[in-house]
C-alpha cells in the first residue's frame, strides 16, 4: 500500500512520482520477461504482441467505466485494434480476452491508464530494435509499436495525472490499479512463454 511522503506533498507531480515508485518491482518483472534478445525473429516478436493482449480487456473494461470522460482524446489513445491487427498479419490467432472491471473513480482510472500510457512509451524504444534488424514479415506488423508516434499522449497524460496530487487516498488507489494492470501483463507473459514452449517454438 502507498503511503503519503511529507515531504513530497506540496512538489507537483506528486501522483506520478507515487505511481513510478510503487511499481516499479513490477515494471523491472515485465521489463525482465520480455524477449529483448530475439524481438527480431518471428517467435520472439510474436510472444512480445501476445504478452500486450491484456491491452484489449483493460481498453474495454476503461471504456465502460468512463475513461472517456478523463481522456477526451481516448479514441486516439486506444491501441487494441493495432494490436490485433498485427497479430492477424502473423496469422496468429490470439487467447480470448479475459472478462475485467474497473472502478468507476477517477484515480483506479488513472492507475490503469498509467500502465497503457507506459507501454506506449516502451514501444518507442522496442521499435528501434525491431526495426534495426526484424524480418520483411516482423517490419509488416508494427502498428501497435508504432501507434502514437508525433503525438504528446505522455505529457496529456501527466497533466491528468495531476489532478490527484493533492489527494493521498487517489493516489493509493491509482496505484493499487496500476499494480493490478502490471500484473494482468505478467500473467499473459508468462502464458504465453508457457504455449510456445510447449508448442517447441524459441524464444
Amino acid at each position: 500500500m502507498w503511503t503519503a511522503n511529507k515531504t513530497d506533498s506540496a512538489l507537483p507531480g506528486r501522483a506520478h512520482r507515487a505511481l513510478r515508485e510503487h511499481t516499479r518491482p513490477l515494471h523491472e518483472a515485465l521489463d525482465a520477461a520480455m524477449p529483448l534478445a530475439s524481438l527480431t525473429q518471428r517467435d520472439g516478436y510474436v510472444h512480445l504482441l501476445l504478452m500486450n493482449w491484456p491491452c484489449v480487456p483493460i481498453e474495454l473494461a476503461l471504456e465502460q467505466a468512463g475513461v472517456r470522460d478523463l481522456l477526451p482524446d481516448w479514441e486516439l489513445r486506444r491501441r487494441r485494434f493495432d494490436l490485433a491487427g498485427d497479430l492477424a498479419a502473423l496469422q496468429i490467432t490470439p487467447p480470448a480476452a479475459q472478462p475485467l472491471e474497473v472502478e468507476a473513480d477517477t484515480a483506479t482510472l488513472l492507475g490503469w491508464s498509467y500502465v497503457l500510457e507506459g507501454s506506449r512509451l516502451g514501444a518507442k524504444l522496442i521499435l528501434r530494435t525491431v526495426q534495426s534488424g526484424g524480418t520483411a514479415e516482423i517490419l509488416r506488423a508494427t502498428r501497435f509499436l508504432m501507434h502514437g508516434r508525433g503525438t504528446d499522449f505522455w505529457g496529456s497524460f501527466r497533466a491528468a495525472l495531476t489532478a490527484i496530487d493533492d489527494d493521498p487516498g487517489a493516489i493509493a488507489a491509482a496505484c493499487n490499479g496500476a499494480c493490478a494492470a502490471f500484473e494482468r501483463f505478467i500473467d499473459s507473459g508468462a502464458s504465453s512463454r508457457r504455449a510456445q514452449l510447449l508448442a517447441g517454438e524459441t524464444i
